[in-house]
């Protein structure tokens, strides 16, 4: 059975096939684990079953989950006095929303028109300002990583539980005992893990983004905006299909550069981290084993 997470505040989110959970250490040391049924929109329709579709619906409804976590874990984490007011949660997704528009969609088409008026005219050629477009893309998120790394002790804790969602899925796919011990010998990377599907995103923008032309940067930026979707289906595609392969030496060498990328957006975890992570993990695993218990029980009722 195959699981995924994300990292929360204090925390780690896990997902199951039709669960997910998520444990936070609070601010008295207690493990405050939280778990609900999921069903994704994906088995209600062949449609949204379709390969490039399914990524993109996929991302999206891991995107809703992983914001109503971390709104979640950051009131617990911060304790009944410090909690966010909605209209704070509202306000800070709204502003990243913008802040990634602004940072990764018009900053690279405006900084691509500025050095072809650098140079003395326009970059007419597509590919050539499809290309420099989308080194700046990876320029400005290498930046953004190394930077808030660089000034956050919260955002230093928050790779450190990247970290151990990676090791505590490693444990799990090796067979192992979900215990800490298990996990501290493996490395904080994972073939599927987030990181590496945006800088899948981000090089594949490069090829499609060629296809829609030299126009107006605010016709660009939007245009882009529009085909956004079909990128991450395709980068999703390839991050599932890696996954699958992952011990052929060719699919070895594509995946590499995202498992470096890791490297910034993980961190070595404390034991008590993992602990978290594999308490996250176990809840929607013991959910799953219920689950079926109960299938199991019904379809028995139906044969006698």
């Amino acid at each position: 059975m195959r699981v995924g997470g994300q990292a929360v505040m204090e925390g780690v989110l896990m997902r199951s096939p039709n669960f997910w959970g998520m444990a936070v250490r609070a601010p008295s040391g207690e493990v405050n684990i939280t778990a609900e049924p999921f069903r994704s929109v994906t088995k209600k329709s062949w449609l949204l079953r379709l390969p490039v579709i399914r990524g993109f619906v996929s991302l999206a409804e891991t995107l809703v989950l992983g914001m109503r976590a971390l709104t979640l874990s950051t009131n617990i984490a911060l304790g009944e006095e410090e909690e966010l007011s909605k209209k704070e949660i509202a306000l800070t997704i709204f502003f990243g929303l913008v802040l990634a528009v602004v940072l990764f969609l018009a900053a690279p088409v405006l900084g691509t028109k500025g050095i072809g008026v650098l140079f003395g005219g326009k970059i007419e050629n597509t590919v050539l300002f499809n290309l420099i477009e989308g080194v700046i893309r990876i320029a400005i998120f290498l930046a953004y990583l190394i930077g808030i790394t660089a000034v956050s002790k919260d955002i230093k804790r928050f790779f450190a539980y990247h970290g151990a969602e990676h090791k505590a899925i490693k444990v799990y796919e090796r067979g192992q005992e979900l215990v800490p011990k298990n996990a501290r010998d493996l490395d904080t990377s994972h073939v599927r893990c987030g990181t590496s599907f945006i800088l899948y995103v981000l090089v594949l923008s490069i090829l499609i983004f060629s296809l829609l032309g030299v126009k107006g940067w605010a016709l660009m930026v939007v245009s882009r905006i529009v085909v956004i979707p079909i990128v991450a289906g395709l980068a999703f595609e390839f991050i599932m299909w890696s996954a699958r392969h992952y011990s052929n030496p060719v699919v070895k060498v594509l995946v590499w550069p995202g498992l470096q990328l890791q490297k910034l957006t993980t961190r070595e975890p404390s034991d008590d981290m993992v602990e978290v992570a594999m308490a996250s993990l176990k809840k929607v695993l013991v959910m799953e084993d219920e689950a079926k218990v109960k299938q199991d029980e019904a379809t028995n009722k139906l044969v006698i």
